[in-house]
C-alpha cells in the first residue's frame, strides 16, 4: 500500500497547534516504518515532510516515493533525494498525482495545498484519509465531512488503523 502524507510546509505553524509536533510527527515517522508501506510525499526542503520522509527513512522505512514537477522549478524548492521520483510534470498537476498514487492519505495539517490534495481525493482514486487530531484546529466544515471519507484520528491510534 502507498500512504500519501500531506499537510502544510512550516513545522513553527504546527508548533503553534501543538508544541509537541514534531514528537508527534517523529511518531508517525516511526509508525509508518514499522507498518511496512511505501510513502509518498512531495517534500518542500526543510518542511514538515521533507522531516517525516527523512526520519520515516532513518527508522527503516521501506520506500519513499515523492510527487515531483520535473517539467516545472522544482529544484530551489524540493528535495529529491529521499527516494524515487513520480512525474507531475507541472505544479498544477501535484494533486491529481499524489492522489492517483496513493491509497490512503495521512493528514498532519492543513493548509492550502492541503485542500486541493484532500479535495482532489474524491476524484482521483477515491480514498480514505486520517486526520491527526492533535495537529489541527478543528474539524472539517459538515458539507466537506459528507463528501469525502475523513476519519479525525489520535497518534496514538494510528498504528492501529494501519494494522487492520
Amino acid at each position: 500500500m502507498n500512504i500519501g502524507i500531506i499537510g502544510p510546509n512550516d513545522m513553527k505553524y504546527l508548533k503553534e497547534i501543538n508544541k509537541d509536533a514534531e514528537i508527534i510527527l517523529l511518531d508517525l515517522a516511526k509508525i509508518l516504518a514499522e507498518s511496512g508501506q511505501e510513502i509518498v510525499i512531495t517534500p518542500e526542503k526543510n518542511s514538515i515532510l521533507e522531516f517525516v520522509g527523512q526520519n520515516y527513512k532513518k527508522f527503516n522505512g521501506k520506500k519513499v516515493k515523492e510527487v515531483v514537477p520535473l517539467d516545472d522549478d522544482y529544484q530551489n524548492y524540493l528535495n529529491v533525494d529521499l527516494g524515487e521520483i513520480i512525474s507531475c510534470s507541472k505544479w498544477e498537476n501535484q494533486p491529481s498525482t499524489l492522489n492517483k498514487s496513493c491509497d490512503l492519505f495521512i493528514c498532519v495539517g492543513y493548509g492550502a495545498m492541503v485542500m486541493a490534495e484532500i479535495g482532489f481525493s474524491k476524484y482521483y482514486n477515491p480514498k480514505k484519509i486520517y486526520i491527526i487530531k492533535e495537529l489541527i484546529t478543528s474539524a472539517m466544515p459538515k458539507e466537506v465531512n459528507e463528501s469525502l471519507d475523513l476519519e479525525y484520528i489520535s497518534i496514538k491510534d494510528l498504528k492501529s488503523k494501519l494494522l487492520d
